[in-house]
């Protein structure tokens, strides 16, 4: 019965080791529009950092962009900072994301699996090489508009497995 319990809780720890530890969003980067006065500016920050998860919001009103941080474990809701920023009039024209997942294959295609985010990582000119089965750090531009979330890589860096 201990070899048992031995052997199962060895190949717990396997498991567990090949799971990236906070795999999640992160970062995120918005390019935006009506961001530049600094009533919206500051009334965006508030209502960004009551989120849930979102440990730090950065405004820049000169470049009109926003950058969230993300605590570990939090969820990375883009349509939920969209309605936040749209009855200021703030529009999101770019997201770009820094996240930790797994390439995976289904149906043919890639995807990048960060916690419960999933991303279709999709082509692009100029893309480095993102092998399957691999557990690493991505950063991409995001469209969130697509279902699934489409990402078009920027960089990518296997972690050490």
């Amino acid at each position: 019965m201990k070899l048992q319990k031995q052997i199962l809780l060895l190949s717990s720890l396997v498991l567990a080791s090949a799971i990236p530890v906070f795999a999640q969003v992160e970062k995120a980067a918005m390019r935006t529009t009506g961001i530049s006065c600094g009533v919206c500016a500051a009334v965006s920050e508030v209502n960004l950092r009551r989120m849930t998860g979102v440990d730090k919001v950065t405004i820049s009103r000169s470049n009109e962009s926003i950058m969230i941080a993300y605590k570990p474990g939090a969820p990375f809701l883009p349509a939920e900072i969209r309605k936040v920023l749209d009855p200021l009039k703030v529009g999101i024209t770019q997201f770009q994301i820094s996240a930790k997942g797994r390439v995976q294959d289904e149906g043919g295609k890639q995807f990048f699996v960060a916690g419960k985010d999933k991303f279709l990582l999709a082509a692009a000119a100029n893309a480095p090489k993102v092998p399957s089965a691999t557990s690493g750090t991505i950063e991409g531009i995001l469209n969130d508009r697509q279902s699934p979330m489409e990402l078009k890589v920027l960089a990518f860096k296997a972690s050490a497995q």
